[in-house]
């Protein structure tokens, strides 16, 4: 996507967002969203293929045919998945009114733009939204492990951990600082390294911002099989 057609998405967006909510400064939350996410999306591949073939080394049974190809893909379904978990996070943060009549149509346009038109994709985003999000984690698990057969690699902790940053990503877009942080502490749970980075300290990052030293808000390798 070229740099004019991302700022005419975000406008379109925010246009469509005041159409149903007079929020404030919907273009605040469209920016604010889409930094969080788009951070989240590639980290998450970098994490399930990069940090896994340093880590791990390169599986020689599976060479793709083109890693372009390979890498557009699984961010497609990195993408699919973020939209689902954001929606059910609003919708769960009472964040909007009626958000199910059009949050997750509006932000598979933001994200995905034409291709939230594709009918695979929908169908893909229909059935991620009715599910529990223990069993959207796992249903995007299982796709992962088939676009990209190396995730099937990399740390569990990964996969546990991807909801609620996500859920994190969404709260802070709308404002909800108390969210995120508590969010943040059931991570410690899964993760208790998270608190140790002498850079972040494990704390709740703004969206699009990044930790040099842990990955945060997305860990790297080695920070995802520390042990406590």
């Amino acid at each position: 996507m070229t740099g004019a057609e991302s700022v005419e998405r975000h406008a379109s967006a925010v246009k469509e967002f005041n159409k149903h909510q007079h929020y404030g400064d919907a273009a605040t939350v469209v920016g604010s969203l889409s930094s969080g996410l788009d951070r989240l999306r590639d980290s998450f591949y970098l994490r399930i293929h990069r940090d896994v073939e340093r880590a791990l080394g390169v599986d020689s049974m599976w060479m793709p045919l083109s890693e372009v190809r390979a890498e557009r893909q699984t961010k497609l379904e990195i993408d699919l998945y973020q939209i689902a978990e954001s929606a059910a996070t609003v919708r769960d943060g009472d964040y909007l009114t009626d958000p199910d009549d059009w949050y997750l149509p509006w932000l598979g346009r933001l994200r995905l733009g034409d291709a939230h038109a594709d009918v695979g994709n929908a169908a893909r985003l229909s059935d991620y939204a009715r599910k529990t999000t223990r069993d959207r984690r796992l249903a995007f698990s299982d796709v992962l492990g088939a676009v990209l057969q190396e995730s099937r690699r990399a740390p569990l902790v990964l996969f546990r951990l991807m909801p609620s940053c996500v859920e994190i990503a969404t709260a802070l877009a709308f404002g909800d600082h108390a969210r995120a942080r508590d969010a943040r502490k059931r991570q410690t749970t899964d993760l208790p390294a998270i608190r140790y980075c002498n850079q972040c300290h494990g704390d709740v990052l703004e969206n699009g911002e990044q930790c040099r030293g842990c990955g945060n808000p997305l860990w790297k390798f080695e920070w995802l099989t520390a042990t406590d």
